[in-house]
């Protein structure tokens, strides 16, 4: 193992096979993938190499084909082959995130994007597709901003928030709707990249280990047409949100509401309603640019209700659509659970019995028609229509966080 150079250097790459990044569990096996060391060395900044590899140690194997990439993960049943050099490295990358967490009992894993700027550590959350990750990447444009993470951040028990000097990953191409100045800035410091995501490597990414109390949560509420204002969050959705954003293991309920709880109450909650990028960024610096929490002359509405995303309108949520998986997704199996998967996020679907069902019928696309009368097959105990139902209720929600898609 070679421990004179780490990811995000400036040394020379070395030739070595075998990575570890301090502090965790996780040996890195590059077989015939020297490309996967140079695109980590971009992508993860500051995390010293090397330090105690326990006996226990696990390995994620990165194994060049050609075709692209195979990798073996030890925290998924199946191997992930033919990915181009972005997705490999997202996949060692989501293995090191997750193993940092699982070896580090009691640390918060919020769902969420966020920024330091003005001296507060401000994160981001919401449903998926809210623009999350395209704000984050927005924001590697501010010099005054210092980006955290754009998709999980760690917060240990003593209550400060930590990077992982992991850069955001972009979605290629950018949106239509992305303007000359961050185009330019996407060219100047785009690493690692395949055709259908690359990893924004701005200088403006803080380094691992970097840490800061959180101040700030914005709930992101992406609206066609809407100008970009702040509202309220009732307390109840904020304590919900943060619930359900949370990817840890707080071993019981009472534990995770305490704890929660707890942070609610030491940061402001706000929603941040938008449309245009440009729009939203400006408002954030109006906002929080002077020393009160949030500056005099920027208006906060009442609180919302929560929007449905526009491909989830009320007129759409009929169990006919039919549905396919997202290409991307991958099941995972922990023991008795289940959880889906996409590279470069956190496990946060727990799929119970109807739901492993359901996946595993949705290898050939379907309705929750017609996917609700063969499962009636095997729960005749329940109703016919309320399985249909279920199922529907069901796809739409995995349909709003990305993991299947709408078919014809």
């Amino acid at each position: 193992m070679d421990r004179k150079t780490g990811a995000g250097s400036a040394g020379p790459i070395s030739q070595a096979r075998l990575l570890h990044f301090a502090g965790t569990d996780l040996v890195v096996r590059l077989d015939n993938a020297p490309g996967v060391q140079r695109a980590l060395a971009q992508a993860v900044r500051g995390w010293p190499m090397g330090g105690p590899v326990r006996p226990e140690a696990r390995e994620t194997r990165v194994t060049g084909t050609r075709s692209g990439y195979a990798t073996r993960s030890v925290y998924l049943d199946e191997p992930i082959e033919g990915l181009g050099l972005a997705g490999a490295a997202c996949a060692v990358i989501a293995d090191l995130a997750q193993d940092y967490f699982e070896t580090r009992p009691g640390c918060l894993a919020l769902h969420c994007a966020a920024f330091r700027f003005n001296g507060r550590l401000i994160a981001m959350t919401g449903p998926s597709r809210a623009g999350k990750s395209t704000l984050a990447a927005r924001l590697t444009q501010e010099p005054d901003c210092e980006l955290f993470c754009d998709d999980v951040l760690p917060m240990p028990q003593d209550g400060l928030a930590v990077a992982l000097g992991i850069a955001p990953r972009l979605r290629l191409p950018l949106p239509e709707t992305a303007s000359a100045a961050f185009r330019a800035h996407v060219a100047r410091h785009l690493g690692p990249r395949d055709d259908r995501y690359g990893y924004l490597c701005a200088p403006t990414v803080a380094p691992h280990g970097t840490s800061a109390p959180l101040g700030i949560l914005l709930v992101l509420d992406r609206r066609a047409g809407a100008p970009a204002r702040l509202h309220d969050v009732a307390e109840d959705e904020a304590l919900h949100l943060l619930l359900s954003q949370n990817m840890s293991d707080l071993q019981t309920a009472e534990a995770a509401f305490a704890r929660l709880s707890g942070l609610l109450a030491a940061i402001t909650c706000l929603r941040l309603v938008y449309s245009d990028l440009e729009e939203a960024i400006a408002l954030i610096r109006r906002a929080f640019g002077g020393a009160a929490p949030v500056a005099e002359g920027v208006g906060i509405g009442p609180a919302l209700p929560a929007a449905l995303p526009d491909r989830l309108a009320q007129a759409d949520l009929s169990p006919d659509i039919c549905w396919a998986r997202d290409g991307d997704v991958v099941i995972q199996h922990r023991q008795d659970s289940a959880f889906l998967w996409q590279p470069g996020k956190p496990m946060i679907w727990h799929m119970n019995r109807l739901g492993q069902a359901v996946w595993t019928l949705l290898e050939i696309p379907g309705s929750a028609r017609e996917i609700g009368a063969l499962l009636h097959e095997h729960f005749p105990d329940k109703d016919a229509s309320d399985l249909v139902s279920d199922v529907n209720a069901l796809l739409h929600a995995l349909a709003q966080d990305g993991l299947i898609e709408r078919k014809g």
